[in-house]
């Protein structure tokens, strides 16, 4: 009988065979390199959440509110398109080596965005801090699976889950505390010194050719051979389609209309490279070709995969906007401090670990991947949709925090499960593309999500706050600088929190129907057949 992906157990040693030395390392050098791996997972996604709460502090000070979309997006496009290239690398130059650059090119871009002095300077250099997020995340993912034995993945699952869900926790109120305590430049240079510490405990523990480090074999090949190999054509239409795309939707709202020649071009051509990106991955996949794609094509058939990759982008959605605009809401509609509006989103935060823990501690005990899944995209569906009914009001009340908190609990539960279970969805040699692929899709489902919410924000404080409601000159300053609304009477203050409240309603509206669409995403990891009384998933294409 054909298995489902959870049900793979792993082989054991024929009868009388000889078990050579384990390829694992153990003791307190796999502490510290677990902590190392750690920092690299941690620092990336603490670089999404911590400007959630510095953003209006960065956009006032840099004059560029209606642009603070791009300073998510610039990072998110690359951080997305990167992603699975820096795993590809990292199976030519070495996980270490690989490792360690992505690590010191995001440090080099950390600094340099701590330095920026307009919203310019900042877009551009964080679009280099994503370049070197991608390789940090996407690596240490891959090298985290293979420094510790298949039988421990659920146990060790839930430590990758929280680490992830930690730096979403942690980083509003960081960026809050930074705001409000010292200069914002500190979101972007507090990642050296600990990015530094992980360099060198890679780099001192890390062995050079692992995960082949047991193997004394000579090496075959040449690194300029190996190259040839890397999906460099794949990642440039990847990386352009998704770039073009956010770009139409957010230049669409600030500086053009929708109706403009240029969006309308970016949209035109985004879908021609998305074309082209598939049909190229199609030819690359071909055994004649000695190109190893960045997207497999025999990924499509694998019925279980897709779906579970379409989670991944469904679930970026709300576990980046909430993260985003639920600060801006707090600060601009309610009138808190970043680190106040850092403090009431803890709910949404702290609950994201808790999933992740709760659904691993459940998969150790009972495979049941799917009724998981469900039960993740059901609390975050319902949560979601409680914070949409609830009036925006200037007071904040109690069971705005239930909310936030059933939300959370589902994002993690969802994020935990299909992190636990993507070693064994797919064949054992794509195993550093698929664990590049699920992140990947995640961030393009925030990157894609953050630029429609930004667009929706400006488009609608355009249009209903536009002359005769404020002047063009007060609109124009107020998309720069949100202090500007303090200096217009009380009455014009209270139309101008009016809109944004709506605004951000609107927001949360897109974000509940993205999030509905996880439902017919499992549908995809079922076939309708019985086998011991229950469910099964589809292993079309699985291992």
């Amino acid at each position: 009988m054909e298995k489902s992906p959870e049900d793979i157990e792993q082989p054991s040693p024929a009868a009388g065979a000889e078990v050579g030395p384990s390829p694992y390392i153990t003791g307190w050098k796999l502490a510290v390199l677990l902590l190392g791996v750690s920092i690299a997972i941690f620092l990336p996604n603490l670089e999404v959440s911590i400007v959630s709460t510095a953003l209006v502090t960065i956009a006032n000070d840099l004059q560029g509110f209606s642009k603070t979309g791009w300073v998510v997006v610039a990072y998110l496009v690359n951080y997305t398109g990167f992603i699975i290239i820096w795993a590809k690398l990292s199976d030519i130059l070495t996980r270490k080596w690989s490792l360690i650059a992505s690590l010191v090119i995001f440090i080099i871009g950390s600094a340099i965005c701590g330095a920026s002095q307009s919203m310019t300077m900042l877009i551009v250099f964080r679009a280099l801090q994503g370049l070197g997020g991608a390789g940090c995340f996407s690596i240490s993912m891959v090298v985290f699976f293979e420094l510790i034995p298949p039988d421990k993945y659920p146990k060790y699952g839930s430590l990758l889950s929280a680490d992830v869900a930690l730096a979403t926790l942690l980083g509003p109120i960081i960026g809050g505390a930074i705001a409000d305590g010292t200069t914002w430049r500190w979101v972007f240079l507090i990642n050296l010194p600990i990015g530094a510490l992980a360099v060198v405990a890679l780099g001192v523990f890390l062995p050079n050719r692992f995960p082949r480090h047991h193997d004394h074999s000579t090496p075959s090949g040449d690194n300029k051979h190996s190259l040839r190999r890397v999906d460099f054509v794949g990642t440039l239409l990847l990386v352009g389609a998704s770039l073009l795309l956010v770009t139409g939707l957010l230049e669409a709202t600030t500086e053009y209309s929708w109706s403009s020649a240029l969006p309308i071009t970016l949209f035109v051509v985004s879908a021609v490279l998305w074309v082209s990106f598939v049909a190229w991955e199609y030819f690359a996949t071909k055994e004649t070709w000695a190109v190893e794609p960045v997207f497999p094509f025999r990924f499509f058939p694998n019925r279980y995969w897709m779906g579970m990759l379409l989670q991944a982008f469904f679930l970026g959605v709300p576990f980046t906007m909430l993260v985003i605009a639920l600060p801006q809401r707090f600060q601009t509609v309610n009138s808190l401090s970043a680190l106040d509006a850092g403090v009431r989103l803890l709910p949404y935060a702290m609950l994201a670990p808790v999933g992740s823990l709760v659904s691993n501690i459940i998969f150790m005990r009972r495979r049941v991947p799917i009724l998981l899944l469900i039960a993740g995209a059901t609390f975050q569906v319902l949560g979601l949709a409680l914070l949409v009914a609830e009036p925006v009001r200037e007071s904040l009340p109690a069971r705005l925090y239930g909310f936030e908190i059933l939300a959370g609990f589902g994002v993690g539960i969802t994020f935990g499960t299909l992190v636990t279970i993507t070693p064994g969805s797919v064949e054992p040699r794509d195993l550093a593309t698929a664990t590049g692929a699920m992140i990947q899709f995640r961030q393009m489902g925030s990157t894609i999500g953050l630029s429609i919410g930004s667009s929706l924000l400006n488009s609608y404080l355009k249009s209903h706050l536009a002359p005769p409601v404020l002047s063009a000159a007060q609109l124009s300053a107020l998309l720069e600088n949100i202090r500007v609304i303090f200096t217009f009477p009380p009455e014009l203050q209270r139309v101008t929190r009016d809109a944004f409240a709506a605004a951000f309603e609107l927001q949360l509206k897109v974000v509940v129907g993205l999030a509905a669409a996880l439902f017919p995403s499992i549908l995809l990891m079922l076939r309708v057949a019985r086998r011991e009384g229950r469910l099964v998933p589809a292993v079309t294409g699985a291992r």
